[in-house]
C-alpha cells in the first residue's frame, strides 16, 4: 500500500492564532467556483496558490470566517479526517 502525500495550503490568517481546521483541496475550489466572480478572487488571494489540478493533493487550512464565507462549515465531507493530516 502506498503512503499518499498530501501538501498544505492556509489562509493568511494562521499565522494570527485563529482557530481553524483542514479542509479537501477539491472541497475548496468548488466552494470557490460557487461565488461570484470578484469574492472568488478575494478569497482566493487569502490563501496560499496552488494549481487548480493538484487540488485533489492539497489540504487547505482555513480560519473558521474563511470557512464560513465560502459555506464549508456546512459540509462536513469537506474537513480532512485526522488520519489523512498525519500523512
Amino acid at each position: 500500500m502506498t503512503r499518499q502525500m498530501f501538501r498544505e495550503r492556509e489562509c493568511i490568517h494562521r499565522d494570527e492564532g485563529a482557530a481553524g481546521d483542514f479542509y479537501n483541496g477539491v472541497f475548496y475550489i468548488q466552494a470557490l467556483q460557487r461565488l461570484r466572480v470578484d469574492q472568488a478572487v478575494t478569497m482566493a488571494g487569502k490563501v496560499s496558490s496552488f494549481f487548480w489540478s493538484d487540488a485533489p493533493h492539497i489540504v487547505v487550512w482555513l480560519c473558521e470566517t474563511c470557512a464560513g464565507e465560502l459555506r464549508l462549515t456546512d459540509t462536513p465531507r469537506a474537513v480532512v479526517s485526522s488520519a489523512v493530516r498525519r500523512a
